[in-house]
């Protein structure tokens, strides 16, 4: 019988020791200094509201139009899965005050949301426009271009779809958010595969030509933009960690799904929550992937991203700054994606750019080139590369296909399909 008391005994003396240990080191605990995070520091954007295509785009939301439950068939349009003349018909003639808008905004020299030009600003109940109108828009943009092209208006069909790609750039260009980000390349991922439906059965001349397929190397270069969209995440979740320093625990609770009294009480103690090494996390991870913006894909594959915060209950309840560590989870690996997007849509204009350039060697020529080499210099100052692995785009004049290694670096001859986002080797048709 003593003995048995004597374990429960032990059984409880382990059990307060557990569920006072964290509290107890709290007492003993203490956070690093704030940290120097001027590096990461966002700068006030000045843009004049006459030259800010924000102003004409967020008019787009009250006058666009689009046929109730043909999304899909929209999208099947674009890809030239199929073409319904009347719904395009409908489509051009209702929108026309939308892709009035929409082309002001493309011949606007800047885009900055003023929410988010001037840090002073910035908090964390910024309103969004309707960014969803934007992709809309795109998307009807890119069916008025190939109505156009379908009559033989093919410069008018290039200046229409155009307008998505050279606003796109424009917002991947400013200081803008990782959702802003998003859409812009969205946005410049239908241009410009709209771009190529309209190449393959155009008659454009070779001179018109060349010179598209130069005017294209000005949409790789958006890596400031990309460095401005990593500092932005940095300094959200800065907010975010100041909210909890004073108090508010309803982002949190978002996050960790735990009721606000508990969040509150570990909020309170250093064990479970240190804002200035919170902030120390992220900011080395926003150093790391500033670093890797003007990298290949292949080169940053490599940097694995650990999960700082366990899974289980108990080790979760006696880790070091739990939540500090669960916010970087949840951040790091989304911000991780945005490399990928951001080399898609790389790989995407020089697969463009490339096929334009193959237009017009074919216009010259009557054939296609046997090796990409062949159109430089007359069409191209250079092979445009891979942006997986940072080598010559492959292409096959055989299969008649363009094509990346893709996210596993492996050359396996290109692959057969319609959704090149899908492939392990992203391919292309050149139609």
């Amino acid at each position: 019988m003593k003995k048995i008391i004597s374990i429960i005994f032990s059984v409880i003396v382990l059990v307060l020791i557990v569920i006072s240990l964290p509290s107890f080191l709290g007492l003993f605990t203490k956070d690093i200094i704030p940290i120097n995070d001027s590096d990461l520091s966002l700068q006030k954007v000045t843009v004049s509201d006459q030259d800010n295509a924000y102003f004409d785009l967020i008019k787009i939301e009250d006058v666009i139009y689009e046929p109730e439950g043909r999304s899909e068939d929209i999208l099947d349009m674009i890809n030239q899965k199929m073409w319904d003349e009347k719904l395009a018909e409908e489509i051009v003639s209702r929108n026309q005050e939308a892709f009035r808008y929409f082309s002001k905004a493309s011949h606007k020299p800047k885009f900055q949301n003023p929410a988010f030009a001037n840090p002073e600003d910035i908090n964390l109940n910024i309103v969004f426009p309707s960014l969803n109108s934007w992709r809309q828009m795109a998307r009807l943009s890119s069916i008025r271009a190939l109505y156009l092209s379908k009559q033989g208006k093919d410069s008018d069909a290039m200046k229409e779809v155009l307008n998505s790609v050279y606003i796109g750039q424009k917002i991947q260009e400013s200081q803008v958010s990782l959702l802003e980000y998003l859409v812009a390349i969205s946005m410049k991922e239908t241009g410009l595969e709209a771009v190529q439906n309209i190449i393959a059965s155009s008659n454009l001349s070779t001179d018109e030509l060349k010179k598209y397929a130069q005017d294209m190397n000005q949409f790789y270069k958006n890596e400031d933009g990309f460095i401005t969209v990593f500092k932005g995440e940095y300094y959200m979740q800065s907010l975010i960690i100041d909210a909890f320093v004073n108090g508010n625990t309803e982002i949190l609770q978002s996050y960790t799904g735990e009721q606000s009294h508990d969040i509150s009480q570990k909020l309170k103690n250093n064990y479970y929550f240190r804002p200035n090494k919170t902030k120390a996390i992220f900011a080395e991870h926003a150093r790391g992937a500033i670093k890797n913006t003007d990298k290949f894909y292949g080169d940053i594959q490599v940097i694995e991203i650990q999960k700082k915060a366990p899974s289980s209950f108990l080790k979760a309840y006696l880790t070091e700054n739990f939540i500090g560590k669960t916010l970087y989870d949840i951040t790091a690996h989304s911000l991780f994606s945005v490399n990928k997007k951001k080399c898609d849509e790389d790989l995407l204009v020089s697969v463009t750019q490339t096929i334009i350039a193959i237009k017009a060697f074919k216009n010259n020529t009557g054939d296609y080139p046997a090796s990409l080499g062949e159109l430089v210099p007359d069409y191209l100052s250079s092979v445009p590369l891979d942006y997986f692995d940072g080598n010559p785009l492959r292409y096959s004049k055989e299969k008649n296909i363009l094509y990346s290694v893709g996210e596993d670096l492996k050359d396996t001859g290109g692959n057969i399909g319609n959704n090149w986002h899908r492939m392990p080797d992203p391919t292309f048709k050149i139609n």
